[in-house]
């Protein structure tokens, strides 16, 4: 059967993985069970049981009688921790779907148990997996871009009722007394800062850390306890500032992502096709010609790592530090603006809510790298 998965939360994002299965042979792993308390509300659900895909309604109960090479977690984000120490005492690597969780001493116990037991922590920040990314990773470490200066990304991504009423933890605070600060910047948008982080680790499974932050989280949804729009600058251990804008709450359907990332002798912008390195001596690198590896490449990844005996790039060390900038911002708690905020619908007859010019005012602040949001 070659390498055994489980998979916990088959709901939401966790269709993917299963629809990888029932389509494509994955290097030869199987997936062999699903842990889901509520699979019977996903669309894939008659055909999981058409297919002998036996369905168990905790991981606990899984584990009770069964083992796994490899336990993917897709669970809510409360459940992460719980799910990953079960699986590590369980013999099984782990891909946990972002964010891991905010606590970074159930991080530290996350790690110190991957050690003893030999086994992997795999996060998935797709950025992270993408080969194209790892290029220019790979570009920077040797030192081809020189000095890193400043870096700056935005993605705007209108959401409405129908994203908030997904779940009891969408756009909150905590959820069964765990916190999930659940917003762009935690969640929908979390890759464009991971990848910010990712790019300055001084080795290729390393993150830079960020000591400093400033701006605003904003909370325009009325509602709902956390933010969903975040304009911030956070500075990191060597000095360098980045610039992060995102929101769920902006008449724009999409913006972005779109990224800046200066040197000393360049810089690489993401454009809508991708990311094009320019060096300061014209050359010019077009890594979006770099075929990015599979649509699911963090799951195919960490199969072939477990066949190879090796850790992926993308780990718990690695991700870590975008939990500890969140923790950063969070401390600066959440300015609530929903009193001004604008009821409308969308083309599915749902409600959003936005302040007036909100998407252009963070663009604006994007363009000039500022993190005042003027909103007329």
């Amino acid at each position: 059967m070659g390498i055994k998965v489980l998979l916990c939360g088959m709901g939401g994002y966790g269709e993917n993985y299963v629809k990888e299965y029932l389509s494509r042979d994955v290097l030869g792993s199987s997936l062999v069970a699903i842990a889901d308390p509520f699979a019977s509300k996903s669309s894939l659900y008659e055909e999981v049981l058409n297919r002998n895909i036996p369905i168990y309604a905790s991981p606990e109960e899984f584990f009770a009688t069964n083992k796994v090479d490899l336990t993917i977690i897709s669970s809510p984000i409360h459940t992460h921790f719980t799910y990953t120490m079960l699986a590590l005492d369980n013999g099984s690597n782990v891909l946990t779907e972002k964010p891991v969780c905010f606590d970074e001493a159930q991080i530290d116990l996350m790690e110190q148990k991957s050690r003893k037991t030999g086994l992997f922590v795999a996060v998935g920040y797709q950025l992270c997996f993408s080969h194209d990314v790892l290029a220019i990773k790979k570009d920077i470490l040797s030192g081809l871009y020189g000095k890193p200066i400043r870096f700056k990304t935005i993605r705007l991504m209108r959401r409405n009722d129908i994203y908030y009423s997904r779940s009891n933890w969408a756009g909150a605070l905590l959820c069964h007394g765990e916190k999930v600060f659940d917003s762009p910047f935690t969640n929908a948008c979390a890759h464009q800062y991971q990848n910010m982080v990712f790019l300055l680790g001084k080795a290729m499974d390393e993150s830079t850390s960020s000591i400093k932050c400033e701006g605003a989280l904003i909370r325009v949804r009325p509602n709902i306890t956390n933010c969903d729009t975040a304009i911030l600058k956070l500075t990191t251990e060597d000095g360098i500032e980045l610039y992060y804008y995102a929101s769920h709450a902006v008449d724009e359907v999409r913006v972005g992502a779109f990224s800046l990332y200066e040197f000393d002798g360049g810089y690489i912008e993401e454009v809508d096709k991708g990311f094009v390195g320019h060096l300061a001596d014209g050359r010019v690198i077009d890594y979006s010609s770099i075929d990015k590896g599979e649509r699911l490449e963090k799951l195919w990844e960490v199969i072939r790592c477990i066949e190879e005996k090796r850790t992926p790039v993308c780990t718990l060390k690695t991700s870590r530090e975008h939990t500890h900038g969140v923790l950063l911002a969070q401390e600066m708690g959440v300015k609530d603006m929903s009193n001004l905020a604008l009821a409308k619908k969308d083309d599915k007859d749902s409600t959003y809510y936005t302040l007036p010019n909100l998407g252009k005012a963070l663009l604006e602040a994007y363009n000039s790298w500022s993190i005042d949001l003027n909103i007329i």
